[in-house]
């Protein structure tokens, strides 16, 4: 497993539990150095906890003492750090300590939505009996977008098709997957290694992965809801209808979050380190704009021929360029109009081609 050299080890500094209560300290959830130099930033008449689950309207947070329920009077996510102002019964969250990674998505009406925060690991959960290897990928890229170091983690071994994991680690490149079964309980020992000491992971996956039968297994209780996917197509059904934080007894905290449908990309970061190969041999291309489709002295395209490159993989990655460029153009009037330029030009030259054969 690739070890995360920014790594703190967890130390008893966050706030002590009182005598006789069932509440966790704030040290088993993620509480270590980082977290009390981040809180340097936040008033010290507030008391520090953490974001468990968000609601409409209200938030729970874990303080000292339990978990509580909290009026968010700012943006938060499953996974902040937050200083609360108690007065009486009435609790609320009045500061985000800075965040150092972060996992976002846009939803249908283009607001920045917050998956998790605060996050060293995104494990992407990849069920063997649906493998999808142009999905795993996408959702790497978005792992690195986030800040975090991403981890696949195929579920349901026991049903995999022969070859299809090879074929996923063949396709990943710097990227540890782990084999997993709930019912062999294959490779959970590993997953805990990874959580220890006080590193917080994000789970990601289709509905029916077994995102929530992993972190029970983990739990060693069932904790989260789970259910049986649909026969006809493997799909899963919504059994996690919001994301929540929850500690591992081992060492380390794990976020569950509903199966997601589709994930936008936020960056071009993510892609350039999920396709690490590609973008070495876009290097050896003889024009550095080359778009590697049909350009001469394209290394990329001669790395497809030699079977040094997977053509599958070649397609995901200019699918999630093209997405990029879309959401560039989009979200940038300067973008979109030196790409209309780029059209009017070729448009331009195309129509003198046909004038000029036409002669």
């Amino acid at each position: 497993m690739t070890e995360n050299p920014s790594e703190m080890s967890c130390i008893p500094t966050g706030p002590s539990v009182p005598d006789g209560s069932d509440a966790l300290p704030l040290s088993a959830i993620g509480w270590d150095e980082q977290v009390e130099e981040a809180f340097t930033d936040v008033p010290r008449e507030l008391s520090p906890g953490r974001i468990v689950r968000v609601e409409r309207g209200h938030c729970v947070v874990a303080l000292d003492d339990g978990e509580h329920l909290a009026r968010p009077t700012v943006h938060v996510g499953v996974g902040d750090w937050v200083g609360v102002r108690r007065h009486l019964d009435d609790l609320s969250v009045q500061a985000i300590a800075p965040r150092w990674s972060q996992l976002t998505r846009r939803d249908s009406r283009g607001l920045l939505q917050f998956l998790a925060t605060n996050i060293d690991l995104v494990i992407i959960t990849a069920p063997a009996d649906h493998l999808s290897c142009a999905r795993v990928e996408r959702e790497t890229a978005a792992a690195w977008d986030s800040g975090a170091q991403p981890l696949v983690v195929v579920t349901k071994n026991d049903l995999a098709e022969p070859g299809i994991v090879e074929e996923l680690r063949t396709r990943l490149v710097g990227v540890d997957v782990v084999t997993t079964s709930s019912v062999t309980r294959e490779g959970l020992q590993q997953i805990a290694q990874a959580l220890r000491p006080c590193r917080t992971a994000v789970l990601l996956g289709p509905s029916g992965a077994g995102k929530s039968t992993l972190i029970n297994c983990l739990l060693g209780t069932e904790r989260l809801a789970t259910s049986h996917v649909r026969e006809g197509d493997r799909r899963g059904r919504h059994t996690t209808t919001s994301r929540q934080l929850v500690a591992v007894p081992g060492g380390g905290v794990l976020i569950d979050t509903p199966g997601l449908r589709a994930l936008s990309l936020s960056g071009g970061e993510g892609v350039a380190h999920a396709f690490p190969d590609i973008e070495q041999f876009a290097g050896e291309c003889r024009f550095s704009d080359c778009d590697h489709q049909h350009e001469p002295g394209c290394a990329v395209l001669a790395a497809v021929d030699s079977g040094d490159l997977d053509p599958g993989r070649l397609a995901n990655y200019r699918k999630l360029q093209k997405e990029l460029a879309f959401e560039a153009r989009k979200n940038d009037p300067l973008a979109r109009a030196a790409e209309e330029r780029i059209w009017k030009i070729r448009c331009k030259a195309g129509r003198q081609l046909r004038r000029h054969r036409g002669r």
